[in-house]
């Protein structure tokens, strides 16, 4: 199917605090699982470009900023017609979920061009509200405006209410209420952040999220605390949000220091991660004044906590039973009542949480909202899984390809050139043929002790990615096994979905790159990969690789999910076809770098460039043209090569001369690289399995080649066989040896299936 796109329209986003914000980079993440083939962009129309942009999210891959200086309302007008006037082609579906255009040229556009548009009402802006910033002789004409929209979303009976009486047709307008992605437990979060601020481990503590301002009335949780300490001494209150108006949040520490609470409230601030401070906290209050849905509330739901809640008529009447998920106060004494029975009350408290957890899951999942965004958006037929399924709970915070996520990674002052030699552990299949689940044959890998003497003379520990086929067989298993008892390799983990369980996807060619799989899926598979590895083993993989370099827009998540720290799922120059138009997709070989803001998971490319005079200028437009498999010159190609001109090198046996490995390794060396990936296919050591070795003689010619190499790399260029763990973590934090650990300690974030499943069903 062809792309769809999405565009959402924001007034603001990133920091300062934005819950909108927020929401739209979750249910997006949630919604590209749903439906892959839906893209979400997204337009910030009054905030200016900031210096820093906010933290990328994967999937929001463009992000746009109508200026970089803030405008007067005729200028904004201009630059935002101007910019859908540009734009608007490229998207199906316009999503306005802050109302930004005040003179309705941009939805008239939107309506003129046959774009599907979508808005959403807040408690501030919702239809009345937003007709009643015009003048009164300009009302009727602004509510007239609000009926260009196909669909009105309301998150609270309410809102929709209110939409009705504003005279918007009900059937386009739809209640979506607040969408929550079930938590992930954090180990040890709890014990950690109340012994940071020395609470006591049965201390009954109260959370507070979001905005410290007049609208969520942070002051009147303040000052029942003296109430509260009087029945419960120990009693704490944590204040987790960003200060979003410095005169209110001034009087707040002045109440606070007032009334002698220093000890018993804390100002925390915004934090990035809220899940260690739900953990902390045994109940969640909320005095907002305010609430387009009570978000906040349904997040405090989800992770188990009692919820103590001002009673917000037509927002949440329905969303805690009293008494049952939670409390709804009107009044101080009514709070006071409420804390007080839960702060003495450690088992009413686990009742009420756990029946607040089974509503909120039950009632906001955010597959099931997301679900109904997209049918809002008229991609109901898009959706490619069931949104009752388990959700995966991936965050959004890391890709392999998009450089907004990139960082530099800083190497060791040493100067000798680095080698990693990986090999590709894997089933033998005829690369002509179609593929097959039958393909399993892996008794190559009782051949791989011939490349072991080459290694042996040059002091190389190879990497052995192994796929599922391998681990799963005896005759793939054993071989692996008697090298990790020497300390002769290493071991990672390479996907090949065709082959990995679970069986459920089609095996055809576009389904043979993992990234093209349902992300649950590729999830799964990659979760059963890596646990076959580790129980016939003994090793847990740290670092992964997707077969045929395949990687997707959300692998590099899924692989932070699953505990790895290192990837070699980036091909330079050799792009899948997912990626043949995607921008920086035919560039050279980049060196290690961080995928993620947070330095967690590194990215250590296969070695390739484009070499030769012409390499350096406009190179990635040359590639494309000479190298595109659609618009592929082989001619062309092989001129420019003789000629010295522009050439493709990959740092492999395969295909590749020795005089092309080493141009190769000079030209990186000269653009400032220092750590080369050599790879090649384990079937490769037995003639007949793969196109570069046939027979005996080749196979000879082969072993000759990692010889020669090896020796050029040491003698002439004064290098090194290192391993990734070296790269990743540096010469002296690998004194011990490579992490690894036992199988318990993998992440488990769908329910786990069977971990092995025997060979004879792999077919």
């Amino acid at each position: 199917m062809s792309k769809r796109r999405v565009l959402h329209v924001l007034k603001r986003y990133g920091p300062p605090f934005n819950g909108e914000g927020a929401f739209l980079e979750r249910s997006s993440a949630v919604m590209q699982e749903l439906a892959p083939e839906v893209e979400h962009d997204l337009l910030v129309t009054e905030k200016p470009r900031p210096a820093e942009p906010p933290a990328p999210c994967s999937t929001l891959p463009r992000v746009a900023y109508l200026s970089g200086r803030p405008m007067g309302r005729v200028a904004h007008q201009l630059a935002l017609t101007w910019w859908f006037l540009r734009n608007l082609r490229h998207y199906d579906t316009v999503h306005v979920r802050q109302h930004a255009d005040w003179y309705f040229l941009t939805y008239l556009l939107s309506a003129l061009a046959g774009r599907r548009l979508v808005i959403s009402a807040t408690p501030d802006e919702g239809a009345p509200a937003l007709a009643g910033l015009y003048r009164a002789s300009l009302r009727p004409l602004a509510r007239r405006g609000f009926r260009l929209f196909d669909a009105l979303v309301s998150s609270s009976p309410g809102l929709l209410r209110e939409a009705g009486e504003a005279g918007i047709d009900p059937a386009r307008c739809h209640l979506v209420p607040p969408g929550i992605t079930p938590p992930q437990p954090v180990p040890g979060a709890r014990a950690r952040i109340r012994a940071e601020l020395g609470i006591g481990a049965e201390d009954p503590v109260l959370l507070f999220t979001g905005g410290l301002c007049p609208l969520q009335d942070p002051r009147f949780l303040i000052a029942a605390m003296p109430a509260i300490l009087a029945r419960h001494p120990r009693a704490r209150l944590l204040l987790v949000g960003p200060e979003l108006e410095a005169d209110y949040a001034s009087g707040l520490r002045q109440a606070m220091a007032q009334a002698g609470l220093e000890k018993a409230v804390f100002f925390l601030g915004e934090q990035p991660d809220l899940q260690p401070y739900f953990e902390a906290a045994d109940m969640l209050a909320s005095a907002s004044r305010l609430e387009g849905s009570g978000a906040t509330v349904a997040e405090g739901m989800a992770h188990g906590l009692p919820v103590v809640a001002r009673h917000l008529p037509a927002v949440n009447d329905d969303a805690r039973l009293d008494g049952q998920t939670g409390f709804l106060f009107q009044d101080q004494a009514g709070f006071v009542q409420a804390i007080d029975r839960l702060a003495g009350d450690p088992a009413l408290r686990r009742r009420i949480g756990a029946a607040a957890r089974q509503m909120a899951t039950k009632h906001f999942s955010m597959r099931q909202v997301a679900a109904r965004y997209l049918g809002i958006y008229g991609f109901a037929g898009r959706i490619a899984e069931e949104p009752e399924a388990p959700p995966t709970g991936l965050r959004c915070t890391a890709s392999i390809s998009d450089r907004r996520f990139h960082m530099p990674v800083a190497m060791a002052p040493d100067p000798a050139p680095l080698l990693l030699t990986t090999v590709d552990a894997e089933e033998a299949f005829d690369w002509s043929d179609a593929f097959s689940r039958a393909a399993a044959d892996v008794t190559s890998m009782r051949s791989q002790y011939l490349a072991h003497r080459v290694f042996a003379r040059h002091g190389v520990v190879p990497l052995y990615m192994a796929d599922y086929p391998v681990v799963a067989q005896d005759a793939g298993c054993g071989p692996l096994r008697e090298l990790l008892q020497d300390g002769l390799c290493d071991i990672g983990s390479q996907m090949h979905p065709w082959v990995t369980p679970p069986f459920t996807e089609d095996v055809c060619e576009r389904n043979s790159y993992a990234g093209n799989l349902p992300v649950a899926l590729e999830l799964t598979k990659a979760r059963q990969l890596t646990e076959a590895i580790a129980e016939n083993l003994g090793v847990v993989p740290r670092i992964y690789r997707t077969g045929r370099y395949g990687f997707g827009p959300r692998t590099a998540d899924i692989l932070k999910s699953l505990g790895y720290l290192a990837d070699s799922s980036l091909a330079p120059c050799w792009p899948t076809p997912a990626r043949y138009d995607e921008p920086g997709a035919w560039a050279s070989s980049p060196g290690p770098y961080w995928v993620d803001k947070e330095r967690t998971l590194m990215e250590i490319p296969v070695s390739a460039a484009l070499v030769g005079r012409l390499a350096g200028w406009r190179e990635e437009r040359l590639a494309s043209l000479v190298f595109h498999p659609r618009r592929r010159r082989r001619r062309v190609a092989g001129a420019l090569s003789r000629l010295g001109l522009l050439e493709r090198i990959r740092l492999t046996p395969e295909g590749m001369t020795v005089p092309e490995a080493k141009r190769l390794v000079r030209h990186m060396l000269a653009h400032g690289h220092r750590v080369f990936t050599l790879t090649y296919h384990s079937p490769s050591l037995e003639p007949g399995n793969t196109p570069y070795v046939r027979d005996l003689a080749q196979r000879d010619r082969f072993l000759d080649w990692l010889d020669e190499f090896y020796t050029f790399f040491r003698e002439e260029v004064g290098g090194r066989s290192a391993t990734w763990q070296e790269v990743r973590f540096g010469a002296a934090a690998t004194a011990g040896g490579p992490p690894g650990g036992p199988l318990e300690k993998l992440p488990h974030i769908l329910p786990a299936g069977p971990s092995v499943v025997p060979a004879s069903r792999i077919s």
